[in-house]
Parts: structure tokens; C-alpha cells; sequence
């Protein structure tokens, strides 16, 4: 993509038009613009973080009529690859049916690609509207400039540009070339539609995945097949940030289909890269089967000594004791407890518990050329590549991660631990590899919702009523 003038910036509703290679209109919108931002702006490969200038392209409309929307967000199962190109489709009033979606890779011109505590739709919504209504304001201002007649007088619909006083019509892909010519209109001059004019949002929609998804079309990472891949396992210690000391390598390796095996060293970070050996074989089964005679002396470390049992033990202990921090101190609860009719205690307790998402871990990793390409399952792909460059060294400019979907998350693959081990494996063997977790890997090594204990006590007056 060239470089092109901006006009009417602003610091929230930047748009920009642009062709592509092939011939098309290019739309997107810009976060965190500084006020001071040049009058033109480099090509998207060019922009960097540091510069707080990240150009987000969603749209791509080709000469056909062809309307692509770009999903930046990771589709775990919650629906957002679906739902938030609708809002762009919405206020572009494009025919559904003309819409192809695609899944970004991890880009800075997208902004933030984390998905998270449900925050995908709150964090796009506005602008996504914003994106499709402007981008509609310039296809309904080139074809008044083709037809010769006010704007004011045109209306879109189904991905056409309506006369209705002569009758005459301009798809939108009749438009692309003058769209492109079309300065950016003034923020304020875009309309939004009146949510009572909606046509597609709070309508029932089909999941723009869900024909793969019961056919079984490779979508997920775990499907991920590139040429001359190989399959890697990963064993960890069981107590949390062990260190390996030693393992039966030789042996390993004159298994059948095991074509490597070796040391991880790792670090301390529960997030990251901890220590480990790896099998990497001709095919999961392979690895996983030659996993079965593996065998490793562990330095466990101090999680060693921890337990469920110690950890209820010492709460237990706690619970006794007074308080250390006051939340809330309303009157003499003390004595009203002691003054009380009747005193009512209960203890309550949750343990640690596994996201057990269906698909377990997995990540396909390719280094090569000093650069590594990724493809990961993963609800935080900015981490992601984090990651990768402090274990590795490897610069972020040299990090390719496409985003796959995912076959549940619930936070679970916000932690980029699979993607380090990945990337780690690949970086030593120089081909594609592609490891999975095994089930007992996913439960073992979650990073697990936090267990807690709940110690009250309550005191009631003769009519039962609360007091302390």
C-alpha cells in the first residue's frame, strides 16, 4: 500500500482510503493518533508502536461488489468473528450475503488483539460503528459525484447506492474507483443509523465458521498442516518450576518416529518457558508413545513441599488469628458478638480448578531465516510474541503469529506458556513442529483459578435478627 494525504484527522476517527494491489477501496480507522501525527502516513509495515500511530484496515471492497471485513480479535468460541464484522456490516449497508470475513494476524494497525473478559465487544463497538457508517458516507458521496445529483438525495442499501427520484442505482463496486478519490468526511458530518433502522444486528445470524466447525474444516490450531512438519511433547515437572537434573535421552531416541529429544532449560516464570525435556517425533502418536518410557529426574524445588493439605492446614491456623487488615469497622462487633443470643459459624473453601478447554494446548512454530512464523490458538497474541522475543531473543519485526481458532478458552490461553515451549523447540530443530499437549498436561499445568478459604461468624439477637 502507497503512502496517502490524510484530511479532517482527528485524534479517535481517522479514516483513510487506500487501493490495493488488486484494485479496491481500503477503509480503516486509527487509535491513539497524537495530535501531532504527520500529514501522511506510512505504509502499515512501517508503523511501529513506539510511535503511538496504529492505522486499523477492515475494510476491502474489489470492483467485483466483493466486500471483505477483517476480524481482529481471536474467535474462541464467544462469537466475536461473527458479531463485530456485523457492526461494520451494519452501517455499511452491505448485503450480508456479499461479505467474506477473515481473521487478522497479529498486526499493530489493528490495536489491541487481546480477548478477554468479555471486553471484545465494549472496546470496538463505537468505533466499529463509526468505520462502517463513513465508509458508507464516501460510497454514497462518489456515486453523487458519478450521478450528478446532491448526496442528500442518495440512499444504501444492500450494497447499492439508490436514486429514488430517477430510479438510477451504483453497486458498490461501481464505486470503487471514484470511492477512492473521495476526500475522508469531517467526523461530525457521519450519521449512524437510529438502532430502530438496524437490519442485521439483533437478528439471528449464523456463525461465519459454523459450516466448517460441523464438517470438521481444519480451523482450529491443533489442524494446523504445513510440509515436512514435524510433532513435539513437552514434559514438565509436576511441581511447579522443577528443573531437570537428568533423563534416559539415548533411549528416546531409538524409539520408533522419534527424531529428536532434548533438555529445555527454561526459566522460573509460571507464564513462560520452564524447564523440560522434548520429544519430537514423525507424528504425535510417536511422541506421545515414546513420552511413555521417558524418564526424568526432577529437582523439584520448593513447590515440592506445597499442598492442598497444607495450604487448608495453614488457613485453618489463620482463621484463629486476628486480623491483620480491617475492610469495614461499623460499631463493636467484638462485644456485640459476645452479647449476642446466638453465635452461627460456617467455613467455606474452593479449590484450584482447570480451564479444561476442549482443545488442549497446541502451537505450530517455524524458525527459520533468524525470524519464526506461529500459528497458535491463543486469546492474547500481543503476550504471545512478547514472549517469544524475551525467551528467545528473537525481535518482535521477526515474529509472524496468525491467530487460529480456538476451541475454548475461558482465559486460559491468555498465558502464552504453549507458545514459548513452541518456539523454543523450533528455534533448536529448524523445521515446522507442531506441539500438543497431552490431557493430563492441560489439567497439570493450567494456570488455574485460585483456591481460597472463608472463615465467618455471625451473631443474632432473641428475634433472630443479625447484629454482628
Amino acid at each position: 500500500m502507497n503512502e496517502y494525504p490524510l484530511e479532517n484527522a482527528s485524534r479517535r476517527d481517522f479514516l483513510r482510503k487506500s487501493t490495493l494491489a488488486g484494485g479496491g477501496l481500503v477503509l480503516g480507522f486509527y487509535l491513539n493518533v497524537a495530535d501531532s501525527a504527520a500529514k501522511r502516513v506510512a505504509k502499515p509495515s512501517a508503523i511501529s508502536e513506539s510511535n503511538l500511530f496504529k492505522p486499523n484496515a477492515f475494510i476491502h471492497i474489489a470492483p467485483t461488489g466483493k466486500v471483505t471485513l477483517i476480524s481482529k480479535q481471536p474467535e474462541i468460541g464467544q462469537g466475536i468473528k461473527t458479531s463485530l464484522p456485523m457492526v461494520i456490516a451494519e452501517e455499511l449497508e452491505v448485503n450480508w450475503l456479499d461479505v467474506q470475513i477473515v481473521q487478522g494476524d497479529l498486526d499493530p494497525i489493528y490495536g489491541s488483539q487481546s480477548a478477554g473478559g468479555s471486553r471484545s465487544t465494549p472496546t470496538n463497538y463505537q468505533e466499529f460503528h463509526k468505520l462502517g457508517a463513513t465508509a458508507r458516507t464516501m460510497l454514497i458521496l462518489a456515486a453523487a459525484e458519478i450521478l450528478r445529483v446532491p448526496a442528500a438525495e442518495l440512499i444504501a442499501k444492500d450494497s447499492v447506492v439508490h436514486h429514488p427520484p430517477s430510479g438510477k442505482q451504483l453497486n458498490y463496486g461501481q464505486l470503487v474507483e471514484k470511492a477512492v478519490t473521495i476526500p475522508v468526511p469531517a467526523p461530525e458530518s457521519v450519521k449512524l443509523k437510529e438502532p430502530k433502522d438496524y437490519k442485521l444486528l439483533g437478528t439471528r445470524i449464523g456463525g461465519v465458521d459454523n459450516p466448517g466447525v460441523v464438517t470438521g474444516k481444519p480451523l482450529f490450531g491443533i489442524d494446523v498442516q504445513l510440509p515436512s512438519m514435524l510433532y513435539a511433547t513437552y514434559q514438565k515437572c509436576p511441581a511447579f518450576g522443577g528443573k531437570v537434573v537428568s533423563a534416559n535421552l539415548d533411549k528416546i531416541k531409538t524409539l520408533p518416529g522419534v527424531k529428536h529429544v532434548f533438555i529445555v532449560e527454561g526459566g522460573t516464570s509460571l507464564k513462560g518457558l520452564l524447564p523440560g525435556v522434548a520429544i519430537v517425533a514423525d507424528s504425535t502418536w510417536a511422541a506421545f508413545t515414546a513420552r511413555k518410557q521417558l524418564e526424568v529426574v526432577w529437582d523439584e524445588g520448593p513447590a515440592a513441599a506445597q499442598s492442598w493439605a497444607g495450604f487448608s492446614a495453614k488457613a485453618k491456623e489463620l482463621s484463629e488469628q486476628a486480623g491483620s487488615e480491617v475492610l469495614r469497622n461499623d460499631g463493636n462487633a467484638k462485644q456485640a458478638l459476645e452479647d449476642a443470643d446466638k453465635t452461627v459459624e460456617a467455613a467455606y473453601s474452593y479449590p484450584f480448578i482447570s480451564h479444561a478447554s476442549i482443545e488442549p494446548q497446541n502451537c505450530t512454530a517455524w524458525f527459520k531465516d533468524g525470524g519464526i512464523e506461529i500459528w497458535a490458538p491463543t486469546q492474547n497474541p500481543e503476550a504471545g510474541q512478547k514472549i517469544v522475543t524475551d525467551t528467545l531473543g528473537i525481535p518482535k519485526e521477526k515474529i509472524t503469529l496468525h491467530i487460529t481458532r480456538s476451541g475454548g478458552g475461558f482465559g486460559r490461553r491468555l498465558i502464552p506458556d504453549y507458545i514459548a515451549e513452541s518456539a523454543a523447540i523450533a528455534k533448536q530443530i529448524g523445521v515446522p513442529v507442531k506441539l500438543t499437549w497431552t490431557r493430563e498436561d492441560d489439567l497439570q499445568h493450567d494456570q488455574f483459578r485460585a483456591g481460597g478459604f472463608h472463615f465467618l461468624k455471625g451473631g443474632l439477637d432473641e428475634q433472630g435478627k443479625l447484629i454482628a
